[in-house]
């Protein structure tokens, strides 16, 4: 028995260090990014296009960098290089509406990055599906005080 519970350790440890190796910074500059993003839901018209701020810091390079600091989100990443990232999450909006998406972000440069991906929401309407796409671009070194 107590052989199978320090396997079972080890193997545990094992896995996390595989998943950490799946977890690279990003290969971007830190500071503040202008990010636009455009969202196409199936059924609801004209595409909806949003332009924000987001802080990078050297600390959450791993993590996902571009979020709305207007939006409800929590963010998984599920692998990462220097260039490419997949992440998977849900947003929770004020309405009672909880989106679920997967995001594929790439580094064009230092400075640039894009992605594209795809959600569902689900609603007092119903469950709908949709599509976006998104560009960040580096606009300053330093962040303004309040800047997530």
């Amino acid at each position: 028995m107590r052989k199978m519970i320090v396997l079972g350790a080890i193997l545990f440890a094992a896995t996390l260090l595989v998943a950490a190796d799946n977890i690279q910074p990003l290969n971007v500059k830190a500071g503040l990014w202008q990010v636009t993003t455009i969202l196409t839901i199936q059924g609801m018209g004209a595409p909806q296009t949003q332009t924000y701020k987001s802080c990078i810091t050297k600390e959450n390079m791993n993590q996902y960098p571009f979020n709305d600091p207007d939006n409800d989100c929590k963010y998984k990443v599920q692998s990462s290089t220097g260039t490419h990232m997949d992440v998977s999450g849900s947003c929770v909006y004020p309405g009672g509406e909880k989106a679920d998406f997967k995001i594929q972000l790439e580094v064009m440069d230092a400075e640039h990055a894009q992605g594209s991906g795809q959600l569902t929401l689900a609603g007092p309407q119903g469950t709908m599906h949709g599509d976006y796409s998104g560009k960040g671009k580096w606009i300053a070194a330093s962040c303004p005080a309040g800047t997530k």
